[in-house]
């Protein structure tokens, strides 16, 4: 039983956290050229692409406060229903 339970141990204490730490410092390094391999007309269209979003998400708010706004008016008890 002890054959089995020491190395466990030690693997479970020292070798898998240790593991663990060097897995994500190798993602993160290969993030980081990911990153660095892309061309400034990339990163402009992706800015472009969440200003974009970030519209669009303004623009759907505005329609939900309008409902909500209808729906106050119209309905008084609509929020209790929910």
């Amino acid at each position: 039983m002890w054959a089995f339970a020491v190395p466990l141990i030690v693997f479970i204490t020292v070798v898998g956290p240790v593991w663990v730490v060097f897995h994500y410092i190798t993602v993160w390094k290969r993030m980081k050229t990911a990153q660095r391999a892309q061309s400034p007309e990339q990163t402009a269209h992706e800015k472009e692409l969440v200003a974009g979003l970030k519209k669009r998400a303004e623009r759907l708010e505005g329609r939900v406060e309008t409902l909500e706004r209808l729906l106050d008016a119209e309905v008084v008890e609509w929020r209790n229903r929910i």
